[in-house]
């Protein structure tokens, strides 16, 4: 029996993937490149966007016709899209179940239930006969994070450290997808971890809606298993203070903090890249950032979301800084570290954005040069409090104009970004080797190509850059 997964969203879905795969081997499923000769087709959801929803929902027309051509294929979908597990069979079905192509809905966090769903549907399918207990254990959020990960490239390794989000902005979906926010327990991140690295990952990023926040949430504290926050001062934030007003934590022993330093150990075992995504701006502290001077792993490339350039945009979307704030974070990153990459989140249309409130946006963007920025159009999200309370002001032209100007912008910044590392030396880890080409990524995460007729994926490779384009770098390996 053969399976094929496709995976869309961000990066926490690809681990999710990982983790979904090493299950479905575990039942006697192999992989298959090709998703025309697959028995089990899989789709994991993102519904972040409308546009990614959209895109499935079309998919799943498509495949109609070729379920009729195979009536034996079965077509099986989790990720942010599921809310209950269920099947065509279930008295009570996911919304998803009730789509003409598709077999059965899993919320990732239900794994153990795969097999008894799959059988729900297919009474007669042979699966492996290991029980739940032989497949899953039980951990600090039950069995999923358990899971012993099928790593998609044994080098590098996607470890999520928390689930869900406490922060409920206005706009976003993910505390009704994900649930509200709970950390695993240190120990289980270190053993995943350290599994990795003698695996052979030299490469570990370390996964959370909001990484910062690690151990810190209402059910963190609730558990009693983070009692490493009894040591934390207690801090006053004032994310709407001035630049020179504003305080982030001050020699806090935070749990996040804890969490690095302890995995920078495994350099001694082999581990040379450790990095995190994405944190947020309201639990970025100093330390945070000095940590990077003091850890052998922890690489200069930080993802910090800034949504709107705007104090007013900000307060709608419940984004609980200023930009004033945002600014010091960003003060306080070059200063200590000059050789830091930046990128962000940018959402440009959202209700009540003004072609004032967008230029400030704009402004902030040439102010503080990020290397990178992942811009969207706003769309409303079904069940999120903007979708239910905020007039969706701003014509879809218009959201259209203002993606493709701060587009314009970033590409001028980005140029000029990559155009200082001509010349240059720089480490770059080999993802990918196609065709006699290689690409992979530097310490601030460049993309990098250049010529090779040897596999070198996997390994760490000095490239001279040759040259500088808008989105990546080109260059000769030493």
């Amino acid at each position: 029996m053969l399976y094929h997964i496709t995976t869309y969203g961000c990066q926490m879905n690809s681990s999710d993937t990982e983790r979904l795969a090493a299950v479905l081997e575990s039942l006697g499923y192999q992989p298959s490149p090709d998703e025309e000769k697959a028995d089990l087709l899989f789709f994991n959801t993102c519904s972040i966007r409308k546009k990614a929803e959209d895109k499935f929902y079309g998919l799943m027309r498509h495949l109609v016709a070729k379920k009729k051509v195979n009536p034996n294929l079965l077509i099986g979908v989790t990720g942010c899209m599921v809310r209950i597990s269920s099947t065509k069979k279930s008295p009570k079905k996911d919304k998803l179940a009730r789509v003409e192509a598709i077999d059965l809905a899993l919320r990732i966090e239900d794994l153990s239930q795969l097999s008894t769903l799959l059988k729900e549907i297919r009474p007669n399918l042979k699966l492996n006969s290991k029980s739940d207990k032989e497949i899953f254990k039980e951990g600090s959020l039950g069995s999923y994070f358990e899971i012993q990960p099928k790593r998609a490239t044994p080098f590098q390794a996607w470890i999520p450290i928390q689930t869900g989000c406490d922060k409920f902005c206005t706009y976003c979906i993910v505390p009704f997808s994900r649930g509200r926010e709970h950390s695993r327990v240190m120990e289980e991140i270190v053993v995943e971890a350290k599994k990795a690295v003698k695996q052979g990952a030299i490469e570990i990023t370390l996964l959370g809606q909001t990484v910062d926040s690690y151990g810190l949430s209402v059910a963190d504290k609730l558990s009693g298993k983070f009692a490493i926050q009894d040591d934390i001062p207690n801090v006053v934030f004032n994310l709407t203070a001035s630049s020179k007003e504003a305080k982030i934590h001050e020699k806090a022993q935070l749990p996040f903090v804890i969490l690095l330093k302890e995995l920078d150990k495994l350099h001694t075992k082999g581990l040379r890249r450790l990095r995190f995504m994405s944190p947020h701006p309201q639990d970025f502290s100093e330390d945070l950032i000095l940590l990077h001077q003091e850890l052998k792993t922890l690489q200069p490339y930080i993802h910090l979301p800034l949504q709107s350039g705007n104090n007013e945009v900000l307060k709608a979307m419940r984004r609980p800084y200023t930009r004033e704030y945002y600014l010091h974070l960003i003060e306080l990153l070059k200063k200590y570290l000059p050789n830091c990459a930046i990128t962000t989140d940018l959402i440009v249309g959202f209700p009540g954005e003004t072609e004032k409130a967008f230029q400030d946006t704009v402004e902030m963007m040439k102010n503080v040069k990020f290397d990178m920025a992942f811009i969207a159009p706003y769309s409303p999200r079904p069940g999120t409090y903007a979708a239910k309370h905020l007039k969706d002001d701003v014509p879809v032209k218009e959201k259209a104009r203002r993606f493709h100007e701060l587009t314009a912008v970033l590409k001028i910044i980005s140029r000029r970004k990559n155009e200082a590392f001509l010349d240059k030396e720089v480490e770059v880890l080999v993802e990918k080797h196609e065709k006699g080409r290689c690409s992979g990524r530097t310490p601030q995460s460049k993309q990098v190509f250049f010529d090779s007729s040897a596999n070198m994926v996997g390994r760490l490779i000095t490239v001279k850059i040759t040259q500088a384009h808008d989105w990546f770098l080109e260059g000769c390996p030493l």
